[in-house]
């Protein structure tokens, strides 16, 4: 939806500006109208590369969700909150976002609904267990449980990180080297061969018009490998995209299970938060649902709730399903309804994830250190095939004078 930047006075005679959103200018105008606002200057907003790269990242939404909580359990308005945060950002384009959320909570929208705006800023499941919040009336303990997702989900990201620290580095320098060959070293040789009318070998010919196939159209490679990196981004966003990831990732070695692993303790993470915050049953169901973001589960979880929704025990329809829920999350929910204590169980099951998925990720480096070792190896041992090869021929080639 198209935003617009105002200017314009309160009833008080106050200044104001911000952002709204709205199809036409005509209807901003309304909405801005209706709030009471005499509005001076209002503009279409520019959507532009910077602001794009200035959204803000998952560290920043963790701060201002944890301030947020800390606010609303201190009594403050959740307007003032929202108001007071846009001053004390540092992000520009959250600053935006939270000055519109500001104008929509003074006007009457909800929360949760205001937050549907900026889905590239708060994800489906913030969403809505910010409206569950909103429902049950513990907003600030919703807004605890996200900080904790989101710190969760940054110390998962940073032990990602630190796996393939290693293996990513090996790799730039590894092709640094290629480049710095196919674009100096073989035309350099090559060029020796061609002076003389020298027979240049097969393989220093072959990678000899590699070299000269990169120098006309590498930029345009890059390019073109640009864009297929990003469109191919963002149609695994998708819901079809999605799936088709998962089917080509979801049987892969280490991979396949750590993909597994992530998205059952998303699962019950989410269900788990949802339930200590009093959500009834099925309502739990339907958030994680909506946020859970895999095609499988998200089929899955549509057929379990209206199994649950016929009076059928959790369990029973988590059985149909033992590549999505394992042998140990069933049996931990026919427990759970045998003792009335699902939230706990499902954190115990939790813990028992986090664990797993905190191994394999750590073991992802040492895993992958062989397949570079064969990679690296195949790579250097052919270019030294094609320096060592056309080396031996111009010797022997000095040696018949």
């Amino acid at each position: 939806m198209p935003k617009f930047e105002f200017k314009a006075f309160d009833q008080s005679g106050n200044p104001k500006q911000g952002i709204v959103s709205a199809n036409t200018k005509e209807q901003a105008l309304k909405i801005l109208q209706d709030q009471g606002l005499l509005v001076t200057y209002i503009s279409q907003k520019k959507i532009t590369f910077f602001s794009w790269a200035q959204k803000p990242n998952i560290k920043q939404i963790y701060i201002f969700t944890k301030q947020l909580s800390y606010l609303i359990k201190a009594k403050t308005p959740l307007d003032e909150a929202i108001k007071s945060l846009s001053e004390t950002t540092s992000n520009n384009y959250l600053r935006q976002a939270l000055i519109e959320i500001y104008n929509d909570l003074i006007s009457g929208i909800s929360f949760s609904n205001s937050l549907s705006k900026f889905p590239d800023i708060f994800n489906d499941y913030y969403i809505g267990l910010v409206r569950v919040g909103e429902f049950v009336g513990t907003l600030d303990d919703s807004l605890g449980y996200l900080a904790s997702h989101l710190e969760a989900q940054i110390k998962f990201r940073s032990r990602v990180t630190q796996a393939l620290i290693y293996p990513a580095t090996v790799l730039v320098l590894f092709l640094a080297v290629i480049i710095a060959l196919f674009y100096y070293v073989i035309p350099q040789i090559s060029k020796i061969f061609i002076d003389n009318n020298i027979p240049m070998p097969f393989l220093t010919r072959f990678f000899n018009n590699i070299s000269i196939f990169l120098s006309k159209f590498g930029l345009l490679l890059i390019i073109i490998f640009a864009f297929f990196v990003y469109y191919t981004y963002e149609y695994f966003k998708t819901r079809e995209g999605r799936a088709v990831f998962f089917r080509l990732f979801g049987s892969v070695p280490i991979i396949g299970p750590l993909i597994k692993n992530i998205y059952a303790g998303q699962f019950l993470e989410s269900f788990y938060y949802l339930l200590r915050g009093g959500v009834p049953i099925v309502e739990a169901l339907e958030v994680v649902n909506k946020s859970i973001a895999h095609p499988l589960y998200e089929s899955a979880l549509e057929f379990v709730i209206e199994e649950v929704k016929k009076g059928k025990p959790l369990s029973e329809p988590l059985k149909r399903f033992p590549d999505l829920f394992p042998g140990i999350i069933v049996e931990g929910f026919v427990t759970a309804e045998k003792s009335g204590q699902v939230a706990e169980i499902t954190y115990t099951i939790l813990q028992f994830y986090n664990e797993t998925i905190e191994s394999q990720v750590g073991s992802i480096g040492e895993a992958l250190q062989p397949i570079i070792i064969v990679v690296l190896g195949a790579g250097l041992g052919f270019l030294e095939a094609s320096l060592l090869i056309p080396l031996l021929n111009l010797t022997k080639y000095i040696q018949t004078f």
